[in-house]
């Protein structure tokens, strides 16, 4: 059994078998199973709101003997307790299945989780690049057709007919 612990403090135990999985699919028309020939893993993992709602499925019998509400359940999700949860859910999903797919399952979740890590690796380094602001910048005074620090703007002049013309003759 896996577990982890909420940002209130409080544990959740996280095991998963088939009257588990039944009620994942009742109450939030989730099917754990898709984990192993779909990108359920993926979603879950980018999506806080559908994984706390999956959790809290997965927990609901210790959420009643706690009077604990769905609501209640999801203001404790939040910050670390997010990844520790999804951790805890995947290995829970994993450690459900025989040990042929599981081999096949944890390879699955062992990729995605690399996938994830490089992904938010090379965001960083974009957004440590010293350059990035003026790159942006640069692009969209282009697009705009904003003059640049040169003094010069887009490669075509405004016509006249497009420029009103100010002057009291204009009047």
């Amino acid at each position: 059994m896996q577990k982890f612990i909420d940002r209130r403090g409080r544990v959740w135990i996280v095991d998963i078998d088939n009257t588990t999985l039944r009620r994942v699919k009742a109450l939030t028309d989730v099917r754990l199973l898709d984990a192993i020939d779909g990108d359920l893993i993926s979603q879950l993992s980018s999506d806080p709101l559908i994984l706390g709602d999956v959790l809290f499925a997965i927990c609901k019998p210790q959420a009643d003997q706690q009077d604990v509400d769905d609501d209640s359940f999801a203001e404790g999700l939040a910050g670390d307790s997010i990844d520790e949860a999804c951790k805890a859910m995947v290995d829970a999903l994993v450690a459900y299945f025989p040990e042929s797919r599981r081999r096949l399952l944890r390879k699955a979740a062992d990729k995605q989780k690399m996938i994830e890590t490089r992904g938010l690796e090379a965001i960083e380094k974009r957004l440590d690049d010293p350059n990035l602001v003026d790159r942006i910048v640069g692009d969209l005074e282009r697009k705009l057709g904003v003059p640049t620090s040169s003094g010069s703007s887009s490669n075509s002049p405004a016509s006249s007919e497009s420029t009103p013309d100010h002057s009291p003759s204009a009047n």
